[in-house]
Order: structure tokens, then C-alpha cells, then sequence
């Protein structure tokens, strides 16, 4: 069943009681309001949904790197990190954006090795190396 909503204004936003959803009320031009629980899972792709949206060709943007072919918005990074889930199998990485959304992606431990892999290749730099077991 769909309900069209035309808000006129975002009257708040909050974390449900389960912390799994948001409940965000809408007020439509006559005032009434109207509720709408959105899933996180569904919030983040409908943020990235608005954030691709409202991007609009300026003359002074940075054009993507030649080759790339990267039309995928870029979001600046404040702060990261990484911490381990409790299964020892996934690894969440943690960032805090410039507009000061904070987002977590989870991967799993194979993923994350890959991934270091990659990025330490495009550095030009590599891991160090384990500590030595050695006796010395």
C-alpha cells in the first residue's frame, strides 16, 4: 500500500527505542503530521540516494581521475576506525564524515585482508613486517 507524503518540513528525528530504525515526522503543507520509521540499513541508501541527487555539475569540481570513469560521489573522512566483532570472523570499520554523519561497514576478515592488500599496493608501500620469533 502506498501513502504519497509531501512534507513541507522535517518536525523531527530520533533513534527508535530498538536503535535499529529512525523515526523521522514529516509535517505536510496543512500542518499535519506524519510519521515514517526508516530501517538504518534503508536511511544510509536513501542519504546516498539524496547525496548522488543533489550533486549538481559545478564549473570549480574536480573532474574523476582519467581512466577511472568514477561518477560515484566522494565523501571526505574526519576520523576511523577499527574494531572487531565479537564473532572474531568480521572487522567494522568506523568513519566519521566531514558533515559529521558517522557511518560503520562491516566486512569480514577475508575482505578486510584484500582490502589492505589493495590499498598498501596503490600506496606503493608494504606492510610491515610480523615480529620476528627469534630468540635474540
Amino acid at each position: 500500500m502506498k501513502h504519497e507524503i509531501s512534507a513541507a518540513q522535517v518536525v523531527s528525528a530520533r533513534a527508535s527505542d530498538t536503535g535499529d530504525a529512525v523515526r523521522v515526522v514529516l509535517a505536510d503543507e496543512a500542518g499535519e503530521e506524519h510519521l515514517v520509521i526508516l530501517p538504518l540499513d534503508q536511511l544510509a541508501l536513501l542519504s546516498a540516494w539524496l547525496e548522488q541527487a543533489g550533486r549538481v555539475p559545478a564549473e570549480d569540481s574536480p573532474l574523476p581521475a582519467a581512466g577511472t570513469g568514477s561518477t560515484v560521489p566522494a565523501q571526505s573522512v574526519d576520523r576511523w576506525t577499527i574494531q572487531p566483532e565479537a564473532d572474531d570472523e568480521h572487522i567494522v570499520l568506523g568513519f566519521k564524515l566531514a558533515k559529521g554523519a558517522e557511518m560503520a561497514l562491516r566486512m569480514h576478515r577475508s575482505g578486510v585482508a584484500a582490502f589492505a592488500k589493495a590499498l598498501t599496493s596503490m600506496l606503493g608501500r608494504l606492510l610491515p613486517a610480523p615480529p620476528s620469533k627469534a630468540k635474540h
